[in-house]
């Protein structure tokens, strides 16, 4: 028969991820993010004025319409601005953090060992505004387990240099 054991932890003696030193994103992607959401906001406006001038709803309708666009676009504003002060990255020697969010906040540890490829990627608009996003793909995810956009050239350059030498990946 097998000795098994399955000890209790204390729970103070668990190491504390809350002190890492973390690094705030880059404030173009706060600038980009700002401009994406005034654009959609705009556009929505610009249906909902459509809808109103030809297609002549029932009254209480636009109105209703504009007070949900208003509402939603106002927690969205809410997110961006206090959101954006709470996202940031931490690297420490055996993982990766990255914390983002206001109203639900999430934190999200990638042990370095579970790694199996780092994506440094950057869209037209992201070249736009001089910024990059670094995907950390684990085993099981084809869509990347982390994803931490808004970071300059300089910062993601170290990021996937540390991830692939701590990491023990190939660079291809």
């Amino acid at each position: 028969m097998l000795d098994f054991q399955n000890n209790t932890l204390n729970v103070d003696d668990l190491p504390q991820f809350e002190t890492v030193d973390g690094h705030f994103i880059a404030t173009q992607y706060l600038k980009l993010l700002r401009l994406i959401y005034i654009f959609w906001f705009v556009v929505l406006s610009c249906g909902i004025i459509f809808l109103h001038i030809f297609k002549n709803p029932p009254f209480p309708t636009v109105y209703l319409l504009t007070g949900v666009l208003v509402l939603l676009f106002s927690l969205v504003l809410i997110e961006i601005e206090k959101g954006f002060k709470r996202r940031k990255y931490g690297i420490r020697e055996k993982d990766i953090l990255f914390q983002r969010g206001f109203f639900v906040f999430k934190q999200t540890i990638v042990p370095y060992k579970r790694i199996q490829h780092v994506e440094l990627r950057q869209n037209l608009i992201f070249k736009a505004f001089k910024i990059f996003s670094l995907k950390i793909y684990t085993a099981g995810s084809s869509t990347g387990d982390l994803s931490i956009k808004g970071l300059n050239q300089i910062e993601a350059d170290k990021i996937k240099a540390q991830i692939l030498k701590v990491a023990d990946l190939d660079e291809n």
